[in-house]
């Protein structure tokens, strides 16, 4: 398989390279990062999260969720609020 030097640089990088193959969406990603996320999906169907692997996981779901939207500011007073 051939990359263009931004997928390249991206994998360097240890990005994600999206790629169709016959019609299938798939994603090209580092051995090492393979293997990583491996790793944390085994340890999560165990219920074994390391507490590195819950913030990390946690800090992921915040920022693709929007979390830092100052709009989101009105769950950080969710408690006091419903008092």
């Amino acid at each position: 398989m051939k990359l263009t030097k931004e997928q390249s640089e991206a994998i360097s990088r240890g990005e994600e390279i999206p790629v169709d193959i016959e019609g299938t969406a798939c994603v090209l990603v580092r051995k090492d990062i393979y293997a990583r996320i491996c790793g944390v999906l085994r340890t999560a169907g165990s219920d074994e999260l390391t507490e590195e692997d819950l913030r990390r996981l946690l800090a992921r779901s915040y920022e693709s969720s929007d979390w830092n939207d100052p709009a989101m500011d009105i769950y950080n007073d969710y408690d006091n609020a419903k008092k």
